[in-house]
């Protein structure tokens, strides 16, 4: 991924894109000098393309590495992923078969098994999903955080019902 990186680099200058809110007030890209994990990354389509292959299909991990980001590791046991540390649910309430992986989060859905990672600040709003069997992904990166609304049909558009968990992930149903 040699377009991406954790700290701002001034080579990606000249292709940068500035962002919207949900209100609609643009915002300035944020040049972060403080590294938040993948929370401050800068990357582009092309290197996040290339991540999504290498975890469907493994290449370039150890078999098992591959295996291990990809299972389960951890259940999910709350009603949705924000407000963090909030408390369990009972078990009739939880989403069947969603767990976290190393780096991704993991779910049974009608086509098998597959992963998701999102992501968000206030200016932007990105997803990757990712099913196992056919080793098929979507990437969707935006640079306006109210793009979040549309990823659960785009998703479906191009990789049918996945079943991933969107109530939990961003409190909205799939179309």
């Amino acid at each position: 991924m040699t377009d991406s990186s954790l700290h701002w680099q001034d080579r990606f200058a000249g292709r940068l894109a500035d962002g919207w809110q949900v209100d609609g007030t643009a915002i300035l890209h944020d040049r972060r000098d403080n590294v938040r994990v993948a929370g401050s990354m800068d990357t582009t389509i092309a290197d996040m393309a290339k991540f999504a292959s290498a975890l469907v299909t493994g290449v370039g991990l150890s078999q098992a590495s591959h295996q291990a980001m990809l299972a389960p590791q951890l259940p999910i046991t709350t009603a949705t992923q924000f407000p963090t540390l909030q408390s369990e649910v009972p078990q009739a309430r939880r989403v069947a078969g969603l767990a976290a992986g190393l780096g991704v989060v993991v779910f049974d859905g009608p086509q098998g098994r597959g992963f998701y990672k999102g992501g968000h600040d206030d200016q932007t709003g990105n997803v990757m999903v990712c099913l196992r069997q056919g080793q098929r992904c979507v990437v969707l990166l935006g640079n306006d955080v109210r793009a979040e609304r549309a990823f659960p049909a785009i998703v479906k558009a191009v990789l049918g019902d996945t079943g991933v968990p969107w109530q939990w992930e961003y409190g909205i149903q799939q179309p």
